[in-house]
């Protein structure tokens, strides 16, 4: 970009101090590569030009500030001139005083504003199972639900409703009404009225109507809407229907209504911001921490414009945590957010090399994560136990792959640890088989879970010159996938980011592609787990990760704050969402880090409450 064209854009930015002291240095150093005109990989740095502007891309500059703190950026091969020390400082100290900016909320805040949602998959599921009692899952046949930019598939801007899916909501209020009509004591249930001598057929139609679609639709159903079902009632009825009959039209009607299929949240015109209605706020609640439709007691509250009383929202959220449904919050937010869905969705272990990988050991692996994080939540115990924890939960399958002995039974419970290697996610083999490869496992993989999953610091994507590593490591010279990997970092290109990178995952290298402990690779080599990370800090097993993990604990705390608080908005966070991750890692810390006082803040913040007129 030519300089004239950089001053412009400052000028019209408002100069400011990031104009001044921090542009000059992108324009010097940054614009050759990463202009408007062919940017290298498809990295543009021109429209940074103001604080406004860093605050609106702060983690792309976070990006970068860590590649010049580190010179990763400018390469030196292929630049006349490096910057000075000098520049560096400047630059870098002007992006920290942006993001001290943004902790401390230094700008003009706002709640944001959710994309309306459909139900995803599960969602759907769950909803349908609590409003009529199927005890299938109605959903089950659906496309997957993609993740948007947030890493969940509750997040409203990835939820597009392709046609497959319109067929797919008839053919599924079909099966959930026939499984209905099926059984005389489940139809008992949904036709709660039925006409007597008093009580003449529309009339009970109505009622019925009433009380499901106000469920349906989470919210109290208008007189107008019921009368749209009952146009379906009586037209069944004109034909000569029974009335049980009627009523099999509306009731399907029902479950393909938009008011049902979205999560809709009303708009007050003229004003920027507003608070939610108390039904839309026992939505939230209830998506949040059931991923379903708000229960009976949430339903009377709302009613009663009681919920949105501060105690009372307390109450319920506490009796929500202790509620067996909170299962679907481990599933869910724990699955997405730290990958053990993958276990289920995409990790295949090459069964050959792993014989003890069975649909069984499948299970209590992916089980063991959900009934750990669930008794996290549950037991309000510190987050950091995520991290390191002195127990975790087995059968006597995984317990044989631990090595852990005196455990019997199919059954998953609670046992002690005395290998610190093993405690927290890190040592479970959901995990760590989704970060493998089916023959072998992944450093790479495992340090970039860490870096992203666990810290927050995703790295960027690899160059698309970057070759692939063996599938197999097992190796005909006898080198150790080590030894092979350390030959492909060598590549121009790779080694800056594979510098952080594998050292996280060679610590791990203890644990093999199932997540069982090993001390020789399938080589017959001796593994090599010592890590050393820029800066000469070294470790070299699990424990010593643990130990490194926990001294430095705010990107943690600052992550696991991110991705609650987007999982439980449905949107991704923008850069006004900043002061609020702080109060939460600061509420977080001045409770002992237990993790109920997390999932509180979140529900109590200004942005769970309210809605935006503007994103």
């Amino acid at each position: 970009m030519r300089p004239l064209l950089v001053i412009a854009l400052a000028i019209a930015a408002k100069a400011d101090d990031f104009a001044t002291k921090a542009v000059p240095f992108l324009e010097k150093h940054c614009y050759e590569c990463h202009g408007a005109n062919d940017p290298e990989g498809g990295v543009e740095v021109h429209g940074l030009t103001s604080t406004d502007s860093a605050f609106r891309h702060h983690e792309f500059l976070d990006k970068i500030a860590e590649a010049v703190r580190w010179e990763d950026m400018p390469p030196e091969e292929d630049v006349d001139e490096l910057p000075s020390e000098d520049e560096r400082k400047v630059f870098l100290a002007e992006i920290d005083r942006v993001r001290k900016k943004l902790a401390k909320g230094d700008f003009p805040r706002k709640a944001g504003r959710p994309t309306i949602r459909r139900l995803n998959r599960d969602e759907y599921s769950y909803t349908v199972r609590d409003l009529f009692g199927v005890d299938f899952l109605a959903g089950q046949g659906f496309p997957a639900d993609g993740a948007g930019g947030s890493g969940f598939n509750n997040t409203g801007d990835a939820l597009f409703v392709p046609p497959v899916l319109l067929e797919k909501y008839l053919g599924a209020s079909r099966k959930v009404v026939k499984s209905l009509y099926g059984s005389p004591k489940d139809l008992d249930k949904i036709l709660l009225s039925r006409p007597d001598d008093k009580k003449p057929p529309e009339q009970a139609a109505r009622e019925n109507l009433t009380i499901h679609g106000s469920l349906a639709f989470r919210r109290r159903i208008t007189d107008e809407e019921t009368d749209r079902f009952i146009k379906l009632f009586k037209t069944a009825k004109e034909r000569g229907d029974s009335f049980e009959e009627a009523m099999r039209a509306p009731l399907q009607a029902l479950l393909v209504h938009p008011s049902f299929l979205f999560r809709v949240e009303h708009d007050e015109p003229g004003k920027a911001e507003w608070r939610l209605n108390d039904f839309e706020l026992a939505v939230r609640l209830s998506y949040f921490l059931w991923a379903s439709m708000p229960d009976r007691e949430l339903f009377r509250l709302a009613d009663e414009g009681k919920l949105s009383q501060p105690e009372v929202l307390r109450q319920q959220t506490l009796r929500m945590l202790d509620d067996p449904r909170i299962e679907f919050f481990a599933r869910h937010f724990g699955g997405q957010w730290l990958g053990f869905d993958e276990l289920r969705e995409t990790a295949n272990p090459d069964t050959d090399r792993y014989p003890e990988f069975t649909p069984s050991l499948r299970v209590a692996m992916y089980r063991e994560s959900v009934d750990f994080l669930k008794h996290v939540i549950r037991n309000n115990r510190p987050v950091l136990e995520l991290i390191d924890a002195d127990y975790t939960f087995l059968n006597s399958e995984l317990a044989r792959l631990y090595g852990v002995p005196g455990v019997s039974g199919d059954e998953m419970r609670m046992v002690r640890l005395k290998d610190r290697n093993r405690g927290g996610v890190i040592g479970q083999a959901s995990i760590l088989t989704a970060t493998s490869m089916p023959l072998r496992t992944s450093p790479v993989k495992r340090g970039v879970w860490i870096l992203d999953n666990l810290l927050g610091t995703p790295p960027p994507p690899p160059p698309q010159n970057a070759g692939v590593l063996p599938a197999d490591d097992r190796s005909a010279e006898g080198l150790s996938f080590r030894k092979q990997l350390e030959l492909h970092r060598d590549k121009a290109g790779c080694s800056g980011c594979h510098s952080k990178i594998d050292p996280l995952g060679f610590g791990l290298e203890n644990f093999d592609a199932i997540g069982r402990w090993r001390d020789k690779d399938v080589n017959g080599q001796p593994v090599d787990s010592l890590a050393v990370m820029p800066g000469d800090i070294t470790f070299s097993t699990p424990a010593e990760l643990k130990d490194l993990l926990l001294t430095s604990d705010d990107l943690f705390l600052k992550n696991i704050a991110r991705r609650m608080l987007s999982y439980a908005l449905g949107r991704q966070l923008e850069y006004y969402d900043e002061p609020v991750i702080t109060e939460l890692v600061d509420r977080l810390r001045k409770d002992k880090l237990k993790a109920r006082s997390l999932v509180l803040a979140i529900v109590e913040s200004h942005p769970f409450q309210h809605r935006s007129a503007t994103r």
